[in-house]
């Protein structure tokens, strides 16, 4: 991949496609002299906070639905509205509630994670075996046992799977946010080395955006996904 790389690199130009070292080497620049740490660390911020919120929210709302079929009816259109909706729109409208800063990144995250989620809570909800939770019901198992023990592990699969493919739509939606509503981040730090034609520099912030993404997955989602069929295997045998 390389060497197809530094082929197209030495055909092309530097000002279609820099050569593999120059990005390399703008990377490290931008790693030693601190700024890619800081914008990076404000994009996880941002990013994580948003799934956080949708991810409870999610999870809390489907449950609710669970249990009054008008609400159900309610929030399907509003979450299939937030899922068709432009991610653009809720970014304008964003920054015209909240101002400019972290609040539209992580509204704009929100609002493009909060319906997978929910969707496919409820969705795992509706599948379970309903008899399980009336034999626990009629044993006089509370409540707050009964989604301790039965709802939550059997929702954890479902839930790791989803989060996998939510944590990425949040981190595309708040890097693409944080171009137009913040100065802090590696959605300004790409844009603005667009901006300034920098174009080595542009392919250096795309290689450490592509890689720190891998890096959120495998050092959150995979481990626990893992553990929670590490868990499931255990509990069968």
């Amino acid at each position: 991949m390389l060497a197809v790389w530094q082929g197209v690199a030495l055909r092309s130009g530097a000002g279609i496609l820099p050569l593999p070292l120059d990005v390399v080497r703008a990377l490290g620049i931008g790693a030693a002299d601190g700024t890619l740490l800081r914008d990076s660390l404000v994009t996880l911020g941002n990013v994580l906070m948003s799934f956080a919120i949708a991810l409870l929210g999610g999870v809390a709302l489907a449950l609710a639905a669970m249990r009054s079929r008008v609400l159900t009816d309610f929030l399907h259109p509003l979450m299939v509205m937030l899922e068709s909706a432009p991610t653009i729109a809720w970014l304008v409208l964003a920054i015209l509630w909240l101002g400019l800063g972290a609040g539209p990144s992580i509204a704009v995250g929100i609002s493009m994670t909060l319906p997978l989620l929910y969707l496919s809570t409820l969705h795992a909800l509706q599948q379970e075996d309903q008899g399980i939770m009336e034999m626990a019901q009629v044993f006089g198992v509370s409540r707050m046992r009964r989604l301790l023990r039965i709802v939550f592990p059997s929702l954890a699969l479902t839930l790791a799977g989803t989060a996998s493919g939510a944590l990425s739509v949040a981190w595309r939606g708040v890097i693409m946010a944080e171009a137009f509503s913040s100065t802090h981040g590696l959605g300004p730090l790409l844009w603005g080395s667009y901006l300034y034609g920098e174009i080595t520099q542009v392919y250096a912030d795309i290689l450490w955006i592509v890689l720190l993404g891998l890096l959120l997955e495998y050092a959150f989602i995979h481990p626990v996904r893992l553990w929670i069929l590490s868990r499931l295997h255990h509990a069968k045998t």
